[in-house]
């Protein structure tokens, strides 16, 4: 077996046993075990069970990069609404595909090493400044209405994170559907009319822009 696809298996067996019996459970002898292979060679690839775990880390931040794609407003292209809900599909599908890595990523119990737990808020982090720039992008598309995009793209992480968390947990999950739950509520809120002229009127400011629609992954920068 060549080299990459023996990284790859072993991997795919470690990430396998993370989500079993957590990170901190989890030793270097269960993963050679699972993968069939000899310490020597474990360490022919890895430094140690967390270089390998950082490197499920990466894959997931260059495989989620991948499926956010940057809207293609213009004729010919498709509405920005249908882009919207192909991203969506995208990661939602993803998660779903890698059950293993999404529960060791929303149920890694922190405090017991702190490097460890710098590295899993820093792959959050990431997230979140994709989502920070896609609202960005956005703003100067006049797709997304003016707002604090750090703030924001906080608040859209933690509910991706909930529910993934959610699916993570469910057997039958019809995603199209959930997929247009999420867009409605991305695009439009909760508010009926009658409640939303109770609302203030928000402040503005010198850098503010007609407002758009506010909406969950928006397009990406390159």
């Amino acid at each position: 077996m060549e080299r990459q696809a023996r990284r790859a298996q072993v991997l795919r067996h470690a990430k396998r046993i993370f989500a079993r019996k957590g990170y901190h459970r989890t030793n270097v002898a269960d993963i050679i075990a699972r993968a069939r292979i000899a310490r020597g060679t474990f360490y022919l690839y890895f430094q140690n069970k967390k270089d390998l775990f950082e490197e499920l880390l990466e894959q997931a931040v260059t495989e989620l990069t991948h499926r956010v794609q940057r809207l293609r407003p213009g004729p010919g292209e498709p509405d920005p609404v249908d882009q919207l809900r192909a991203n969506l599909m995208r990661v939602l599908s993803y998660a779903m595909a890698e059950r293993e890595l999404t529960d060791i990523l929303l149920n890694h119990s922190t405090g017991f090493d702190h490097e460890l737990d710098d590295k899993i808020q820093d792959f959050y982090d990431r997230i979140a400044a994709l989502i920070k720039r896609s609202l960005d992008l956005g703003i100067e598309m006049n797709l997304v209405r003016n707002s604090d995009t750090r703030a924001v793209s906080y608040a859209i992480l933690g509910g991706i994170k909930e529910l993934i968390g959610m699916l993570s947990r469910s057997e039958d999950t019809d995603i199209e559907a959930l997929v247009e739950e999420i867009l409605a509520f991305g695009l439009g809120g909760v508010a009926r009319p009658e409640l939303l002229k109770f609302v203030p009127p928000r402040r503005a400011s010198a850098s503010d822009r007609p407002p758009g629609n506010l909406s969950f992954f928006g397009p990406k920068l390159d």
